[in-house]
């Protein structure tokens, strides 16, 4: 019996043993070069892009629909008005840290182009995390500025000069977005 247990122990450490030395720790592969991005939400709009670079540093461009929804106080009422636009949002991004070999966590700086809303610029966070050798998840949120974007909204939607806008409006306003990335 004695002997038995000391086999199964001596063939499991030998497995066990050969599995780890046919299953070295390897490199992660980095991602380089081009990559075509799918997101949505606010702060990048809902569309599609480029992204090029690699995990530390890189541009990604997005371009697709933004909803824009404002709270707009005309006198003593306040009401959440809707209104559709097309955004540009180029970014660059600087990877922070890298909590884990497979996620990153970095700033974002960009400018915006809203149809709605004029030229602006965006700064904010992400986070990206590896879901396969050619998939990673990114999730993106930062602040949106819009310097011109309450005279460029009265302007295209025939807004009353003597309507105001809540905090935040189309001057500034909060954006997250989620989104995959995949590489070729």
């Amino acid at each position: 019996m004695r002997t038995l247990r000391i086999a199964a122990l001596v063939l499991a450490s030998a497995a066990f043993g050969s599995a780890r030395a046919q299953t070295p720790e390897q490199p992660q592969e980095e991602h380089r070069g081009l990559s075509l991005l799918l997101d949505a939400g606010q702060y990048a709009g809902f569309g599609g892009g480029l992204g090029f670079g690699n995990r530390a540093v890189g541009v990604r461009a997005v371009v697709g629909w933004a909803p824009l929804i404002i709270n707009v106080e005309q006198g003593s009422s306040s009401e959440l008005k809707f209104y559709s636009s097309l955004v540009v949002a180029p970014d660059l991004y600087l990877r922070l840290f890298e909590p884990r070999p497979t996620t990153d966590l970095g700033a974002l700086a960009g400018y915006r182009y809203n149809s709605a809303l004029g030229h602006g610029f965006a700064v904010g966070g992400y986070a990206r995390a590896r879901l396969s050798t050619a998939v990673d998840v990114n999730i993106s949120v930062g602040v949106l500025v819009f310097p011109d974007g309450e005279n460029r909204l009265r302007q295209d939607k025939n807004i009353p000069s003597t309507t105001s806008f809540e905090f935040p409006g189309p001057k500034v306003h909060f954006g997250i977005n989620a989104g995959l990335a995949f590489f070729p």
